[in-house]
């Protein structure tokens, strides 16, 4: 009895020195959006601030088990045998885990329960360096510590069993790895790690097509825990909000200009006013016009104008001698800031199709009646109909493209100016051929109307410009 009574408190502490040595911090990453619903990431980056490592977890891979280096008979690097958290834990009959071996040979695994009874055993005499995948099966309900034992080393690592119906150990191959990540999820990683190691957690997710960051999370770990990186937009309708990730654009000027989600489209929030091209070529203030000459011009031919309502450019000036395009997206930077274009006729029917599918744009319950959800507050004739932007215009912009009535300019002969509906109409350029010589597609909204109307115009005319990102 006194034998037995020693030879168990001898296999305990055995367990206990293994369990010391190869202790392991398992973090569990989940992304949110605000409003605390789930957000499926991309990739995880893991940086450790302290020891100088970077790991990359991709989906759908959610978590990292880091060793603890001990400082003693720590089994990482070269020689190194290291066994990952299982996964999950705790479970009901199955779990996953994973071995890590530095050198070939054998290696036998074997499962105790928490009085040192041996509940199961496994040996591969031939395994190859690298990471191996093993499904666990327990039949009974409690707490057990699962070994790896080669060459004089050993890792252990603690499993909670919710019931099952047998016990097994069974291989299910070796995790094969490329340059930095593997290709199953990898659950390991054989950098160093110390308690009180700083690390810092970012996540990457793509929304609406586009791969935003999370807030960056700070960490030191020392117990194993879940954390939850924080992405700044609630899922779902991105529509009236900024960009993600693109909340603002800063043209050549060094102006800044909001921007709005419409849809799968990212807008600029206000009508163009930049003077240079992202090259720094100056646009000339126009007292003229032109179909081949770049001119720009003052909205009502007042400069105080400009700073709400943007500048009225020709054609040529919005191309900057690029060829037209019919394309979505049109691929002509032009005028526009690096990283955005200017819109094609295509990519203006795909905004306004889009408002027509969504009742909150609607006026009336009519899909074609959208005109009073782009246009602003501010700045526009008063009109009767109640689905008309000079219709009780607070009621107005319910996608917050913010259309500004800038009007258009033209000329009768050849210095007579035409400054033409400042306050009545909204006109946009696109990169569109309108058929006929010298003239373009062009979209608008007036102060009367129900909808955007379609039209083309002369090149040579003075017209409001919105860009769309890339």
């Amino acid at each position: 009895m006194k034998k037995l009574l020693l030879f168990t408190i001898i296999l305990i502490i055995t367990v206990f020195r293994s369990l010391l040595h190869a202790q392991t911090v398992t973090i569990t990453f989940f992304g949110r959006d605000t409003n605390n619903q789930n957000v499926q990431f991309n990739s995880v980056v893991v940086n450790n601030l302290t020891a100088g490592w970077q790991e990359t977890l991709h989906y759908p891979d959610n978590t990292l088990t880091m060793q603890v280096s001990t400082g003693i008979d720590d089994f990482t690097g070269n020689g190194g045998l290291s066994l990952s958290q299982n996964s999950p834990n705790p479970f009901h009959s199955t779990t996953d885990v994973h071995l890590h071996i530095a050198e070939a040979g054998t290696v036998t695994l074997e499962i105790t329960d928490i009085s040192g009874r041996i509940i199961e055993t496994y040996q591969e005499p031939t395994l190859p360096t690298g990471t191996h995948h093993f499904s666990v099966a327990l039949a009974t309900t409690g707490t057990y510590f699962m070994t790896a034992r080669q060459n004089g080393k050993t890792s252990s690592i603690k499993m909670v069993c919710q019931g099952g119906n047998s016990n097994l150990i069974e291989y299910q191959g070796c995790v094969e790895e490329t340059t930095g990540h593997s290709s199953t999820p990898k659950l390991h990683t054989t950098q160093p790690f110390h308690i009180g190691d700083q690390l810092e957690y970012i996540g990457y997710a793509n929304i609406i097509g586009i791969e935003m960051e999370s807030s960056h999370i700070f960490d030191a770990p020392s117990t194993s825990h879940s954390a939850f990186l924080e992405f700044a937009y609630a899922t779902g309708n991105y529509d009236t909000l900024p960009c993600p990730s693109s909340p603002t654009v800063t043209d050549q000027d060094g102006n800044v200009y909001n921007t709005v989600q419409i849809g799968n489209q990212c807008w600029m929030k206000e009508n163009l006013r930049v003077t240079h091209y992202s090259n720094g070529e100056a646009i000339p203030m126009g007292d003229s016009t032109s179909l081949t000459l770049p001119y720009r011009y003052c909205p009502d031919n007042n400069p105080a104008n400009v700073a709400s309502f943007g500048y009225l450019y020709n054609w040529p000036a919005v191309m900057h001698g690029a060829p037209c395009s019919s394309d979505n997206p049109s691929g002509v930077q032009g005028i526009c800031p690096k990283g955005w274009h200017v819109p094609s006729n295509a990519e203006f029917g795909q905004l306004i199709y889009y408002a027509g599918s969504m009742s909150t744009y609607q006026c009336n319950n009519n899909s074609f009646f959208t005109a009073k959800a782009f246009a602003a507050q501010t700045g526009w004739q008063s009109y009767y109909d109640q689905c008309s932007p000079g219709c009780n215009p607070s009621t107005n912009n319910a996608t917050g493209f913010s259309a500004k009535a800038a009007g258009h300019y033209s000329n009768l002969g050849t210095t007579n100016h035409y400054f033409y509906a400042f306050g009545g109409v909204a006109t946009f350029w696109t990169t569109t051929d309108g058929g006929c010589n010298d003239r373009i597609y062009m979209r608008h909204i007036y102060h009367y109307g129900k909808h955007w109307q379609e039209a083309i115009q002369d090149k040579h005319c003075g017209l409001s410009v919105r860009c769309v990102r890339n």
